[in-house]
């Protein structure tokens, strides 16, 4: 097992998802708890919502879609980077465009993975952003 930003195994890796799309949401924290090495600590539907959830909950990680409800993901980035400075966020949406994605990473987010594939390819996003702050 890997080790998590806070000296832990990873099984202890505290995710946030951030979707607007209920049936997704369910989906993504299902798929953390079977994998084994995340812990979902809750889901949010908004912008304020994700600030809030963030704040209270201090992820190491968020699953953040870029179109939610409110203020739009790309908004809510550089909020959630000042909440969690150390915490890895992984944009995951079904927008294909190069210029966003490189503003998302300029605005601090870890990866960019693209909804409609294999969820294994968030999982390992996932698991290689939280790695890349392990000791």
């Amino acid at each position: 097992m890997h080790a998590t930003p806070h000296g832990g195994e990873m099984a202890g890796v505290k995710v946030l998802v951030v979707e607007d799309v209920p049936e997704l949401s369910r989906l993504l924290e299902m798929t953390f708890e079977l994998d084994g090495r995340f812990e979902p600590v809750g889901t949010a539907t908004s912008g304020g919502a994700a600030l809030d959830l963030a704040a209270r909950k201090h992820p190491d990680a968020v699953v953040l879609d870029l179109a939610i409800d409110g203020i739009d993901g790309m908004d809510v980035l550089p909020a959630l980077r000042r909440v969690l400075p150390e915490a890895r966020i992984i944009i995951f949406t079904g927008h294909d465009d190069s210029r966003l994605r490189e503003q998302a990473m300029e605005a601090g987010a870890s990866a960019w993975v693209l909804k409609g594939g294999d969820l294994n390819g968030l999982l390992d996003e996932l698991s290689g952003a939280v790695r890349q702050e392990a000791p």
